[in-house]
């Protein structure tokens, strides 16, 4: 069982490798589809801004605030995932800006790359290995169990 998983291991490393060289950005694919959903809830909505970090977003009959300095939107959406809501898109592109770059460090190529950037290295068959001079270990001797047998 534990070849297997050993297996297993090195085999889901060098797929997730590839899969990281197939993104179209420096964010993961799954970060990407909420971002783009986001987009387009966006154009729904309207910004009022203060000139300064504040924005007032009107979404319908609800109100929401974005503070850009403290990372903050009161949907929490944005604190929760990582990844900017509907609100945040707005107000980065109201100040022309774009909202990729607010997206957090864990969604990003490099922090996927250094999750698997560790190797198993391959190894030989059980019989190959060196016979050791160290007791072996045996499994522990059966107790018995309190009550009747």
């Amino acid at each position: 069982m534990l070849e297997e998983i050993r297996r297993k291991i090195m085999t889901r490393q060098v797929d997730m490798l590839k899969f990281a060289d197939t993104w179209i950005s420096d964010i993961s694919p799954m970060a990407r589809l909420l971002l783009e959903d986001s987009k387009d809830l966006a154009r729904k909505c309207t910004v009022l801004w203060n000139a300064d970090v504040g924005f007032e977003i009107g979404e319908g009959l609800h109100k929401h605030v974005v503070n850009l300095t403290d990372k903050v939107c009161t949907c929490r959406a944005w604190q929760l995932r990582g990844i900017p809501c509907q609100h945040v898109v707005l107000t980065y592109y109201h100040i022309n800006e774009e909202p990729e770059q607010v997206v957090e460090h864990w969604y990003k190529r490099d922090t996927f790359l250094k999750a698997y950037k560790y190797f198993i290295q391959p190894m030989t068959n059980m019989k190959m290995w060196p016979e050791t001079n160290n007791p072996k270990i045996e499994p522990p001797k059966p107790k018995p169990m309190p009550g009747r047998p």
